[in-house]
């Protein structure tokens, strides 16, 4: 039996047609479909169903797909994860367009057709919003750059301040970091269900960048840096914070980072990495993290 978010009440049940794929697909920059047949909330529903929208999307806004009355499916912004038993599907509406080749998207407002998830195509980790799922090593990484207050709406988070060395992330143990060292990275990300990326990971998140640039101060915040948004839709993936993350040695994990900084102009991109030797309890203004989560697919 599925339960729900809190194991309070039974979820519905999803059959698809097609287990290895999101039962929805973005059909435009706002608008979504049944991408396979499915059978859920007791109601058969058929390939290319439409999903009723609200007028308006809020960029960097999750949403989920909800069955209401008599199983229509509609669609409602989900400011927490819910304990719904009608929950469906979710996605992410990003501040802007998925790179297309490799000189970064665009600035305008779009569901991130790589952020789409169901109840049995999801990251592992308890909250999928905020994801974007990396085909080439079948992982979810976050959208964001680690929030520096993560514990009441998680990592990955529009808009928000950043983690870095000058503003150290919550303590999931109490208080805060007084720095963002690699450990400190690990215990943010681990605490919802998450680890760091491996230098893989990072190299497949960060495809599409417009490589060796970076943007022109601190970011500070969350948010649309177009020309360093890649092809799955991660924001500020390069030339922005450098990123901790790890060498993806099975049996010991050297703490690395990817990607360059604002400092980093001329070298900044989905290449760019020190992985050889780190010095793992550095903190810096321009270090940050990102999240990844193993993928659950179920039949």
């Amino acid at each position: 039996m599925n339960v729900s978010a809190k194991g309070e009440r039974p979820a519905a049940i999803l059959a698809k047609a097609d287990p290895t794929s999101p039962c929805i697909v973005a059909t435009g920059r706002e608008t979504l479909a049944i991408r396979s047949a499915i059978t859920f909330a007791g109601r058969d529903i058929a390939a290319g169903t439409l999903i009723s929208m609200p007028n308006i999307l809020e960029p960097g806004g999750d949403y989920g797909v909800m069955a209401g009355s008599g199983g229509v499916l509609g669609v409602e912004r989900l400011t927490a994860m819910p304990d719904a038993v009608m929950l469906l599907a979710g996605f992410h509406f990003a501040p802007g367009g998925n790179a297309p080749a490799r000189a970064g998207g665009d600035d305008v407002p779009a569901i991130n057709p790589y952020s789409v998830w169901d109840i049995n195509f999801r990251p592992t980790c308890p909250d999928p919003r905020g994801m974007a799922f990396i085909p080439p090593r079948n992982c979810w990484a976050d959208i964001y750059l680690t929030a520096a207050d993560h514990l009441a709406n998680g990592t990955s988070q529009f808009g928000v301040k950043i983690a870095d060395g000058d503003d150290p992330p919550e303590n999931p143990a109490g208080k805060r970091f007084k720095t963002f060292d690699y450990d400190a990275a690990c215990a943010v990300v681990a605490h919802h269900g998450k680890s760091l990326l491996s230098f893989e990971d990072f190299i497949a998140a960060a495809y599409g960048v417009s490589e060796k640039t970076a943007c022109s101060d601190d970011p500070e915040v969350t948010g649309l840096d177009a020309a360093r948004t890649s092809k799955f839709g991660l924001m500020q993936a390069t030339g922005n914070l450098w990123q901790w993350g790890h060498d993806g040695d099975p049996d010991k994990p050297r703490a690395s980072f990817f990607g360059g900084s604002w400092l980093h102009g001329g070298n900044a991109g989905s290449r760019y990495a020190y992985v050889a030797y780190i010095w793992p309890d550095n903190s810096c203004e321009d270090f940050g993290a990102r999240g990844r989560s193993d993928h659950l697919q179920l039949g």
